[in-house]
């Protein structure tokens, strides 16, 4: 059987499943075009596609053969789509590493299209609603317990070296524990830092900014 017939006597069911991968890819990449992550919404639908036809061309290969294994393509999809999530990985100036999510959610829908490619509608469907609310609500437990932790990484441009001793001092002084501490740069006479502080139960957050913010020597100050 020529690729014409299979395509011609399948051509149903292979439009259903690139509708779905571009639809679910697209589900996705909307929630990342929406925080204006790098990756978003046709990167996501063509990361879907991509799978979705490269498992079915290792189905119809198998198909046509008889003898080749149609998962042989979807495993180096699997490998494959690491590059294009390590490239959406960067260290922002405060040396946090963003975009881990995001290549997360690059592999998990190819991994999306791939079921979607050989057929796997249930499991695809149940895969995307798990995903999405992970995505959407995840995020909101996430910042709400680290609004109320009692840890935080803040960013401060302190006007001289001198002034990191005193700044230390003060954190002391208000009870204020120093968990971590990164020196990033000089800018001119200033000096950037960034603190993972430990806070006891009677500071909050937004309190502890402000009372930091007055702190001997702050310039700038922010959390991150």
């Amino acid at each position: 059987m020529d690729g014409w017939s299979f395509f011609f006597e399948n051509i149903y069911s292979i439009a259903a499943r690139l509708l779905f991968a571009a639809a679910a890819g697209g589900a996705l990449g909307f929630e990342r075009t929406r925080k204006l992550r790098g990756a978003g919404l046709r990167t996501y639908m063509l990361v879907c596609l991509g799978s979705a036809m490269a498992m079915m061309t290792g189905e119809y290969i198998s198909h046509i053969t008889g003898t080749s294994d149609p998962a042989r393509i979807a495993a180096q999809v699997v490998s494959g789509i690491g590059f294009i999530g390590a490239g959406t990985i960067m260290v922002t100036g405060y040396h946090r590493v963003k975009g881990i999510t995001t290549a997360a959610g690059l592999w998990l829908c190819a991994c999306l299209g791939l079921a979607i490619g050989i057929g796997f509608y249930g499991g695809a469907l149940l895969m995307l609603s798990i995903t999405l609310v992970t995505m959407l609500v995840g995020e909101k437990l996430q910042k709400s317990y680290l609004a109320r932790g009692n840890r935080m990484r803040v960013y401060a441009l302190l006007s001289d070296a001198d002034s990191l001793g005193d700044f230390l001092r003060f954190l002391k002084q208000h009870g204020i524990a120093l968990s971590d501490f990164e020196q990033l740069n000089a800018i001119g006479k200033s000096v950037s830092a960034t603190f993972v502080l430990k806070l006891n139960a009677k500071h909050a957050h937004a309190e502890t900014l402000d009372l930091l913010a007055a702190g001997p020597g702050v310039a700038f100050l922010e959390e991150v």
